[in-house]
């Protein structure tokens, strides 16, 4: 009978050979020493990074974009990584050899780059490693030889200072990037008039970045309604509506002569549904759009 495998060696080893990394044989290592650990953090309302150089591979980062999560990226000049599955744990610093393994689970690895993307929740775990004084390290086997092994760790050396001015810069991010907003589209409700807190806060976002970007120049505001009822009250409808719009950017201190407002009414060219066959193909078409022009 296959004796069950419970100790934190067997398991580490359990997964290591699952990600193709070997037991024993040739490791190739790539780590920042010492005296060549360097953070190098660059901080703006719209992006956040926090990254380190590694010697003879590429450069491990921490990105965070406004509007989106965080992220973890691995670029390589030349990968020498196998593609699948590799093992990340958290190793100790030779100065602590003291402190255990901690695996972290498996990550994807592609054949381009960024070698390794991860998503915020593994990003943030690599960030508590490091502040911890742990080595993330990503362990998988070498594309060019089945008995040699890939080590990649990421080094916690002056991270601490860095990474205060990271976290500085990600409490300060825009609410939004500009691809989140450059067409934005603001639906209403059938009948509907004035604009609802929901509204509002989306439209305050889209002001909040456009006064933070100088590129930014132009809102083209289009008015549409669904095909329901007389065309007529349906042009009235799209009109106040697009202008309930341009009022409200008014009021938060945009120029108007960045606004650029129409309206269309039902004319069917502009549906989004061209027949409509439901309520929600109507609540789709009962609409106003800004789009945002940037040099």
């Amino acid at each position: 009978m296959r004796r069950k495998c419970t100790s934190s060696f067997c398991l580490t080893l359990c997964m290591l050979l699952a990600s193709g990394v070997h037991a024993s044989g040739k490791v190739s290592s790539f780590y920042a020493d010492f005296d060549q650990a360097v953070w190098r953090t660059e901080s703006s309302i719209f992006e956040c990074s926090l990254a380190q150089q590694i010697p003879g591979l590429g450069e491990a980062v921490f990105y965070h974009q406004a509007g989106e999560t965080l992220s973890f990226l691995l670029r390589t000049d030349e990968n020498p990584m196998l593609a699948g599955k590799a093992l990340l744990t958290s190793q100790p610093p030779l100065w602590r050899n003291d402190l255990p393994v901690r695996d972290l689970g498996f990550v994807d690895v592609a054949s381009t780059n960024p070698l390794v993307n991860l998503d915020a929740a593994r990003s943030r775990l690599m960030l508590a490693e490091l502040d911890r004084g742990m080595v993330p390290t990503l362990m998988r086997r070498a594309w060019y030889s089945e008995d040699e092994s890939v080590h990649v760790g990421i080094s916690p050396v002056n991270f601490g200072t860095a990474f205060q001015e990271y976290t500085q810069c990600t409490g300060e991010l825009l609410p939004v990037n500009f691809g989140q907003i450059e067409r934005s589209t603001v639906f209403w409700r059938s009948g509907q008039r004035e604009l609802d807190d929901a509204m509002r806060k989306q439209l305050d976002d889209i002001v909040t970045y456009v006064k933070a970007d100088p590129r930014v120049y132009q809102f083209e505001i289009n008015g549409f309604t669904d095909g329901s009822g007389n065309p007529r009250d349906n042009l009235e409808f799209s009109r106040i509506r697009a202008y309930a719009i341009h009022e409200y950017l008014l009021s938060r201190g945009i120029d108007e002569n960045m606004l650029a407002t129409r309206f269309f009414g039902s004319t069917p060219e502009f549906r989004i549904v061209r027949d409509e066959r439901s309520a929600a193909d109507r609540d789709r078409n009962r609409r106003v759009t800004i789009r945002l022009l940037r040099e």
